[in-house]
């Protein structure tokens, strides 16, 4: 199998996907952005599911021509032409019928896509349900890192990698460098002891803490940072629900990116996003980033690849 594009560096196409929402806004000045600082090729995907009435399609055709709808694609292009605020030298607006994760799949696919951008909308993650199936199924199907953007546009001046010590969170590691090789990085490993009544013994948590640093030295010596990377690399290791410490320490330190990696299948970082990694998505104030594990695509995306295309809602 072929290196994965995010190990290369940063990515060259991006795909936005967006239901041009007020909250999607966001999703656009970061896409905007990072496609001029990359100088990478932006496609912005906007899908449109089909759920118009029949009958309401009929009456269009008896109304005189200026009070028919307008093609929809010319619309949508002028309006993200507009809102558009940063000048790029590539960009391709593409306006398609279809379902949603199948869609954004197929095209991200068909693009050579090395990153997926998309939002928030009514305060929650692309749906109408708290997270919504339509992130897991995404972040499920897709083979291209995730970036769920919450937050205003700020330069992502520290980015925050969550780790567990796994080959998953190994490979966000590589890629936070990759993607974002001017920007600090923080490695922040939360850990929880497992049985509490343990903590009544004598140096218990001390100890714990001593065989997580332990394993976190053998983590940074099978990582993929150079030299300077690792001697500017802080390193966090925190007693307590990793939700909670990553949402406090990117609320306390104004840190608007954490990179999380995802297993194929189980795990603590799991890319059906139970336990950990969906708690993260939950929890984080602002951007997150899904980078999903290597070895864990060819066992899972023949067979989920979805083959109708996709919409945003």
């Amino acid at each position: 199998m072929s290196d994965p594009s995010w190990s290369l560096g940063p990515p060259k196409t991006i795909l936005l996907a967006t239901d041009l929402s007020s909250r999607c806004d966001r999703a656009l000045d970061r896409a905007a952005h990072l496609a001029r600082l990359w100088d990478a090729h932006l496609v912005v995907l906007n899908v449109i599911e089909h759920d118009e009435n029949p009958l309401e399609q009929r009456r269009e055709f008896d109304l005189p021509s200026w009070r028919r709808l307008p093609d929809r694609t010319s619309v949508v292009s002028a309006q993200l032409r507009r809102d558009m605020r940063e000048e790029l030298k590539s960009v391709e607006i593409r306006v398609v019928e279809g379902e949603t994760v199948g869609t954004i799949h197929a095209v991200a696919r068909e693009i050579g896509a090395d990153l997926i951008i998309t939002g928030i909308a009514r305060d929650e993650t692309l749906g109408r349900s708290f997270l919504g199936t339509t992130v897991e199924r995404l972040a499920r199907q897709t083979p291209t890192p995730l970036l769920i953007v919450k937050s205003r546009l700020r330069p992502y001046g520290e980015v925050l990698v969550a780790t567990d010590f796994s080959s998953p969170s190994q490979h966000a590691l590589t890629a936070a460098a990759r993607f974002f090789p001017t920007s600090s990085l923080t490695l922040l490993h939360a850990w929880e002891i497992p049985f509490a009544g343990f903590l009544d013994r004598p140096n218990f948590r001390r100890e714990w803490s001593e065989m997580e640093k332990e394993t976190c030295d053998k983590f940074m010596e099978a990582s993929q940072l150079n030299s300077d990377q690792r001697r500017h690399l802080q390193v966090l290791l925190e007693h307590g629900r990793p939700e909670a410490i990553i949402r406090a320490y990117m609320h306390d330190k104004l840190v608007d990116l954490v990179v999380v990696g995802t297993h194929g299948q189980g795990g603590l970082f799991d890319v059906r996003l139970g336990g950990t990694a969906k708690r993260i998505l939950e929890a984080a104030p602002n951007d997150v980033l899904l980078i999903r594990e290597p070895r864990s695509l060819t066992r899972t995306d023949t067979h989920d690849t979805p083959r109708t295309p996709a919409t945003i809602r």
